[in-house]
């Protein structure tokens, strides 16, 4: 086999692969021989047929189409290891320019390359939030105001007050007449909140509800709000907006004590103080999850800006098609599908996939290969014990959202273990690649280890590991005897 290569622009590889006649001519045979057994040929039993017979009966063309599929699968993977290649995925036959000797053209892409920049020199304090007894005593009052009985009032809305109303948005400058009615009039409920209270999230803007401090059953009202290009709610984005709206009514929360009924039903407090450390720990729980998302996504976006990248087009294509999917999956989970998405967003497919999906499976993608290339340089690895405790976390985190039984169902008891296997084993490395970034960008905060377990394994060793034992525990009890 005589083969020379040509590299591209896009991280692909170009081989011309030259074999001498008498291999097409050994294939041709090998197919001659399976088309015997599949063909009836008269006068001969399957597979019988010498070679001349079935060539007269089928055809040299029909006879070397098949030679040449059986030809491609036995040589492509010699054409690899002779020119040393590690493709991402399968190769592209893009031609055959002669058969007479063969010749074939293949375009393969090659598997993702990154160098790192000076990543000695990555620094950034980690300084998680710290938790306030107000967070604690404002999330308690949150949990009693969901478990408060509603009493209608007489007179002003106040605050700490339900309003009941309907609503309606008018775009104050549409482009045509039929498209002024952003949000039809429906139903809508607000709680009134303190200043304090008041959160950039509160729709259908901040500072909403505080403006119906004072109004009562049965007003008429009328608020504008103009809206900044870049605001969460993209149907109100960039707009000036009246919000009609009609009081219904106005009613007061009446909050439950703080007794041995209300700690047994938040979860069998034994008093206020353990339902206060209980809550403490959740609020540490998440406002660091939250934070470590915004602090190592910095640090690896550091690093993807002074890397040196290469991947090929389909690697990128498969990104965009794995986000799309995504973003369905989460929408057919809120009701919706990806046609009345777009079109409530006034965008057709190929542009919502231009301007936004492509630039998020980018992200992604690089972030990805930076994480590799991090785990690469040290030897990033995980322990079976940070493993199964991962297992466990995916775990509760399907039975508290209800979907273990049904995601079981879907998958089927092997492919459901597999997966969660997997996903276990995808969020121990990246909280292991995520230690490792630490300890480069503020290794003063973190406190002095235990000795390293000797337990440390490859994350496929884990994973079968895990699968093995989630098998055995999904194993129904032996009758006793």
């Amino acid at each position: 086999m005589k083969t020379e290569k040509t590299f591209t622009d896009d991280h692909q590889v170009r081989v011309r692969a030259e074999f001498d006649q008498e291999t097409l001519e050994g294939f041709k045979h090998k197919a001659a021989r399976k088309i015997a057994q599949k063909t009836h040929i008269p006068g001969f039993r399957p597979g019988k047929a010498p070679y001349n017979v079935v060539l007269a009966h089928v055809g040299e063309a029909a006879v070397t189409e098949d030679a040449i599929d059986l030809m491609l699968n036995d040589i492509y993977p010699q054409v690899l290891e002779q020119e040393n290649i590690e493709p991402y995925g399968p190769g592209n036959l893009e031609n055959i320019p002669s058969q007479e000797p063969p010749v074939f053209d293949f375009l393969i892409p090659l598997a993702p390359e990154t160098e790192l920049g000076d990543v000695e020199s990555l620094k950034k304090t980690y300084e998680p939030p710290v938790v306030t007894d107000n967070d604690v005593d404002d999330f308690i009052l949150q949990m009693r105001r969901n478990r408060a009985n509603i009493v209608p009032v007489e007179g002003e809305a106040k605050v700490n007050q339900l309003v009941y109303m309907t609503l309606e948005a008018v775009d104050e400058n549409p482009e045509n007449s039929e498209d002024a009615v952003l949000v039809k009039s429906a139903p809508q409920q607000t709680l009134i909140p303190t200043k304090k209270e008041e959160k950039d999230s509160e729709w259908p803007y901040q500072g909403f509800a505080r403006e119906l401090i004072g109004k009562k059953a049965g007003d008429q009202v009328s608020l504008t709000h103009t809206f900044p290009e870049d605001a969460s709610d993209s149907v109100l984005a960039g707009k000036t907006v009246r919000f009609d709206l009609n009081i219904q009514s106005v009613k007061e929360l009446e909050l439950p004590a703080i007794d041995e009924e209300f700690l047994t039903s938040m979860g069998g407090f034994k008093d206020e103080e353990d339902l206060k450390q209980a809550v403490h720990q959740k609020l540490e729980s998440d406002k660091t999850s939250e934070y470590d998302e915004t602090y190592y996504l910095d640090l690896v976006d550091t690093l993807r800006s002074s890397a040196t990248m290469k991947y090929p087009p389909q690697m990128i294509k498969d990104e965009e098609d794995d986000v799309l999917h995504r973003i369905e999956h989460d929408l057919e989970h809120r009701g919706l599908d990806l046609d009345l998405y777009l079109k409530v967003r006034k965008l057709d497919k190929d542009q919502f996939i231009e301007e936004e999906v492509k630039q998020t499976a980018k992200d992604r993608l690089e972030r990805s290969l930076v994480m590799d290339a991090v785990s690469k340089k040290y030897n990033v690895t995980v322990t079976q014990q940070q493993l199964q405790d991962e297992v466990t976390a995916v775990i509760n985190s399907l039975l508290m959202s209800g979907e273990y039984e049904s995601t079981e169902k879907e998958l089927g008891k092997k492919r459901f273990t597999e997966a969660i296997s997997n996903n276990a084993a995808t969020n121990a490395l990246e909280k292991a690649i995520r230690l490792q970034l630490r300890k480069l960008a503020d290794p003063d905060s973190i406190p002095a280890e235990e000795e390293a377990s000797k337990n440390e394994v490859s994350e496929e060793e884990a994973v079968e590991g895990v699968m093995d034992a989630l098998q055995e525990e999904s194993k129904p009890a032996e009758p006793e005897s």
